[in-house]
This record gives C-alpha cells, sequence and structure tokens, in this order.
C-alpha cells in the first residue's frame, strides 16, 4: 500500500512524549478495559499528537473525522484515509474508519488512551507503531509572488466573509483584513493590542477569521527572519482565553500554529509554491477543504505572503 500523505524526510520524528504526564502514567489504573479484540494500525500519526493517559471522551463525529478529547482538553482528531492529517490527528483506512465509526455511533463506549499513547475504543486498539510525521514547518521563502497571485485569481472558490478569493489578490483589502494585519504586525512587535475581536469570527468548525490567521502563521513561523517576532506574538497569545472565543476544534489548529505546526495539507501548499509546483494536487485539496476552511486558509497564506514575507 503506497502512502500519499507525506515526503521522507517527514517520516522520521519520532512522537513527541513530552505532553505525558508521568504521574497521572503511574496513577493510571482504567476502571475496567476489556481486552482488545481488534487491533487497527493507522497509516500515518503526527509527531505531536497528545498524549495523556487516562479516560477520553467522543467530542464530535464527522463523516471524514472523529474528534475525541482528553481530561486537559486537547483533542485528538482521527481522520478518513485521503482527508488530511493535523497536528494531533492520525489517518485510518477507510474500512478501519468506517468499522470505528459505526462502532462509536451504537452506543456509549469507554474510550481510554493508554500510557503508551495507544488508544482503546471498546474492543478496538489504536496502534502508534507506524509512520510518524513530522509537522513542524520549515518554509525557505523561495517563492514567486506575482505566480501565486496569478494561481489564487484563478480561484472562484468562497471565502466565509469576504465573497470569492479570486477577488481578494489585488492588495487593497476590506477594513477587517487591514485591521487583522494591522494588530498582527503590532503584536509581533511587542506592541500591546488587541486581537480578541477577531478569534471565533466568521462562519465554520473552524471559524474565517481563525482559518485565515492559521494561513497567515505558516508563511511567517517558517521564515527564520521572523523569530524574534514569532516571539513575541506567542506571548501575545498566551493570557488569551482561547477556549471562550473560539471553537474547540479551532482552539486546536491556533495552538499549534503558533508553535509552527500545521496540517499536512497546508504544508504541502507551502512547499508547493516553493518548488513553483502550481499544479500540485495539495493546492486543489485544500481549496476544497471544508465549505470555506481551504479558501480562507489560502487568503490568510496570501495575506502572510504579501503584507509580511514579501511585502513591497
Amino acid at each position: 500500500m503506497s502512502l500519499l500523505y507525506a515526503d521522507d524526510e517527514c517520516l522520521n520524528k519520532p512522537i513527541n512524549h513530552t505532553r505525558l504526564n508521568m504521574h497521572a502514567v503511574e496513577l493510571f489504573q482504567p476502571r475496567a478495559i476489556a481486552q482488545a479484540t481488534h487491533i487497527i494500525k493507522p497509516l500515518l500519526v503526527s509527531a505531536d499528537i497528545p498524549i495523556e493517559a487516562g479516560e477520553l471522551s467522543l467530542f464530535s463525529t464527522h463523516p471524514q473525522t472523529i474528534n475525541l478529547i482528553t481530561p486537559n482538553q486537547q483533542l485528538i482528531t482521527i481522520h478518513r484515509y485521503n482527508n488530511g492529517l493535523s497536528p494531533m490527528g492520525m489517518v485510518l483506512k477507510s474500512s478501519d474508519f468506517d468499522d470505528l465509526l459505526t462502532f462509536l455511533l451504537d452506543g456509549e463506549i469507554p474510550l481510554y488512551q493508554l500510557p503508551t499513547g495507544e488508544l482503546q475504543i471498546g474492543l478496538y486498539l489504536i496502534s502508534l507503531a507506524t509512520h510518524v510525521c513530522q509537522l513542524t514547518l520549515k518554509s525557505h521563502s523561495l517563492i514567486n509572488k506575482s505566480d501565486i497571485a496569478s494561481l489564487l485569481k484563478q480561484i472562484n472558490q468562497p471565502t466565509g466573509l469576504f465573497g470569492e478569493l479570486s477577488n481578494n489578490l489585488s492588495g487593497e483589502y476590506p477594513p477587517q483584513l487591514e485591521m487583522l494585519c494591522s494588530t498582527m504586525n503590532n503584536l509581533m512587535n511587542g506592541i500591546a493590542d488587541d486581537i480578541t475581536p477577531f478569534i471565533g469570527l466568521g462562519p465554520g468548525l473552524t471559524p474565517s477569521f481563525d482559518d485565515i490567521i492559521v494561513g497567515m502563521l505558516a508563511v511567517i513561523s517558517g521564515d527564520h527572519r521572523f523569530t524574534t517576532q514569532m516571539r513575541q506574538l506567542k506571548l501575545a497569545f498566551e493570557p488569551l482565553p482561547l477556549d471562550l472565543l473560539t471553537t474547540k476544534v479551532s482552539v486546536s489548529f491556533l495552538t499549534y500554529a503558533l508553535q509552527g505546526k500545521f496540517s499536512l495539507l497546508v504544508q504541502q501548499v507551502i512547499k508547493s509554491f516553493e518548488k513553483h509546483n502550481y499544479r500540485h494536487s495539495s493546492i486543489k485539496n485544500l481549496v476544497n477543504y471544508g465549505h470555506t476552511s481551504g479558501s480562507d486558509l489560502l487568503l490568510g497564506i496570501w495575506l502572510g505572503i504579501d503584507r509580511f514575507v514579501l511585502r513591497d
């Protein structure tokens, strides 16, 4: 079986166990875990998937994803094959995903994460002994701004709040986007400003402005020239009550983005831009991601390029 998700260079880093609370490991004694009879081996797992021994909760189910949540409110996302990989996720074969989803929807199922990081979902045990993908983005900024603008001007998919993506490439942006760029610039330069009006703003499971911010960070955070500014931005975000401002899924993506970690699909798009490959399948896949999330992410990527990385 061929894996279509990552280049070999992405598959070398072990899973990050730093989030594992060793005290919790010592005390973790599940009330009653039945002996697993079905072992599922993911096709791919993020190196930074949360590992927190204890009882999990089922947060949400969708045709392409299953979201679990740890006692410390960290999200673990199980993806169906060919639907990307998030920094908090793993990818299952479609048949395994369907079996698991059907099992979860049949009734109340005991859910646990073991000290090893493995997931036990009723009689199913999801192993982590598989390909591990490093999702920290390192960008070299070898991009052609005019070529990317020409590409995005051909994309007529709607964004969440600003009409078609193609109508937002002129450099003259709606006032809300101008204010967002100004606020981000202030925070990155240690100037006090309030970004909370933008967090959680817009439609979607991941609201539009959150997707735009993640897209901006995908360009900025991997560029070594912005190391100091990213440190300032993280400091500005640390005290914000993100859980009260936006959705749980969006909190996860924003938190990882501030650490320089992004979904594999976003990474593939950035890498395709660096290689001047504007026909890469990842671009079309991102455009079609969610109802408007893909277009909002691309709008954010463009704003990151136009207003920060390659500002005129």
